[in-house]
């Protein structure tokens, strides 16, 4: 009878151990997991407006819209794609079915995990319709 209970509490002990070691061992790759992580933004450029807005008339802003684009790369060496800064600037304008950005700021984004990182081109402005042809006054003073 002693010998079973000392067997029970020898097995009892090493299932807690075990229990133990398997904690510890989530706990380190959790907290190696988060080092290892991390995120950073890096601006890229401001412009007014992506098409020439001299004799265009704006018949409409449809506010504030963003559009993005990501690629993948693994080990930080070998990306899958190419974020396209143009793609961006085309979903963004999509977004909002406008003819045009005014008041551009693009970013690029960089986050990274374990053994892959995503960067993502960030295109954020403003949207804005354009008065047709036949809406859009003559223009004024001399012409040739």
């Amino acid at each position: 009878m002693t010998v079973k209970r000392i067997r029970t509490t020898e097995i009892n002990s090493s299932k807690e151990i075990l229990m133990k070691t398997k904690t510890i061992i989530a706990i380190c790759a959790i907290a190696i997991s988060a080092a290892l992580s991390g995120c950073s933004t890096t601006p890229i450029s401001m412009a007014a407006s992506n098409t020439p807005l001299q004799g265009i008339q704006v018949k409409e802003n449809l506010g504030k819209t963003e559009g993005t684009n990501s690629a993948v790369s693994v080990l930080g060496l070998f990306m899958i794609g190419h974020p396209d800064l143009e793609i961006a600037l085309k979903a963004a304008i999509k977004a909002k079915e406008g003819d045009a950005l005014i008041n551009i700021r693009c970013y690029e984004s960089y986050k990274y995990f374990l053994i892959f990182s995503l960067t993502t081109v960030i295109v954020e402005g403003e949207a804005v319709k354009f008065a047709d042809i036949a809406e859009t006054p003559a223009p004024k003073g001399k012409t040739r």
